[in-house]
């Protein structure tokens, strides 16, 4: 009931039916892009990379593109985020030479899915979608949850939010994520570690693991404690962004 799934081919619909319910931990895909990934890699070694808001992730995580996290303060999503995402919209097409790995992505679930698939709004305005992460080390314990983190922003809320990961370049050892069968709870902050949560949180509780390769696509529930085990050599590049099924019966996207 909480097992990493390899999804078939032309059963990627069933196997996120499943993630979605609870019932899998982990659904990975590989080959995502079907044969693209040399140039994408390529062109990625041109990204310039810079960290997350250093003040709130420590060890830092580095990135390519706006996150709406680094910009939501005192309880609202700043300006600047606004310019930032037309910025990055023009710098994605620039590094990947007119094309867009997020927006294919996106095609290929409202193909399998057979819903709408659009990136997600505040305001009407479309957020950002798809960005690089790179990881210098493993992280610590954490979730994410878009509703509790960002309540009533976004146009339309998620139901159940999952995350999604295409990698790029792996670890030559080491880097695997581990996502665990729990959700936060108030009593869980007994055992905050800065940015994330100490092992104690997680001790017992069902899990699963999955060590990706490149060209592999990997989508989980992230409101599950989740960690990216630490890693040695090389480096552990992906595309990021995280989706949500809605009221409405369609998957929004957002980074």
């Amino acid at each position: 009931m909480f097992a990493a799934e390899t999804a078939a081919e032309g059963g990627l619909r069933e196997a996120l039916q499943r993630l979605a319910a609870g019932t899998c931990a982990i659904v990975r895909v590989p080959d995502l892009l079907q044969g693209a990934l040399g140039d994408l890699v390529a062109r990625v070694d041109r990204a310039d990379f810079e960290p997350y808001d250093e003040e709130r992730l420590d060890p830092p995580i580095l990135k390519f593109g706006p996150a709406v996290y680094d910009y939501y303060t005192r309880g609202q999503l700043a300006d600047a985020y606004w310019e930032m995402a037309e910025r990055a919209r023009s710098a994605v097409l620039d590094l990947y030479g007119g094309a867009d790995p997020a927006a294919a992505v996106l095609r290929r679930l409202g193909t399998e899915l057979g819903i709408p698939v659009r990136p997600a709004t505040i305001g009407g305005r479309p957020l950002h979608v798809g960005i690089l992460r790179e990881f210098p080390t493993g992280s610590k314990i954490h979730y994410d949850e878009v509703v509790r983190e960002f309540p009533g922003h976004l146009d339309n809320e998620p139901l159940v939010q999952l995350a999604f990961n295409l990698h790029l370049t792996a670890a030559e050892r080491g880097g695997a994520l581990t996502v665990w069968r729990h959700r936060w709870i108030p009593a869980d902050d007994t055992r905050k570690d800065g940015y994330g949560w100490a092992p104690e949180v997680v001790a017992d509780v069902p899990s699963a693991t999955v060590l990706a390769g490149p060209g592999d696509g990997v989508f989980f529930d992230c409101r599950n404690f989740h960690q990216v085990q630490d890693f040695e050599g090389g480096r552990r590049i992906a595309l990021a962004f995280f989706l949500g099924f809605t009221m409405n019966g369609e998957l929004i996207a957002w980074s």
